[in-house]
């Protein structure tokens, strides 16, 4: 069963969910450093093939956004994102 459930919302204190979003994107990124890259790197020296640079190149996008997002987060611009479930961003 998957913790997901569309029809739930919670209340929650708009400094909590932007605390569980950013614990989640710097998750997210960790994964990126200490797993993908590594493999995807090893993966490009050893079979030099474009397709595995191309993968690389993605999971290094990928950090650069998080990177921007959890900085974004920081600084509070993305702050009324979390101020209601009826607010768009």
């Amino acid at each position: 069963m998957t913790l997901y459930d569309p029809t739930r919302h919670p209340d929650v204190a708009p400094e909590d969910a932007l605390m569980v979003v950013h614990r989640f994107i710097q998750r997210c990124d960790g994964w990126a450093e200490n797993q993908e890259i590594p493999k995807r790197l090893e993966r490009v020296r050893v079979t030099n093939d474009p397709k595995e640079a191309a993968s690389l190149h993605a999971w290094v996008a990928y950090r650069s956004f998080l990177a921007h997002t959890l900085q974004e987060l920081e600084s509070g611009k993305l702050d009324r994102w979390f101020v209601g479930p009826d607010d768009e961003p």
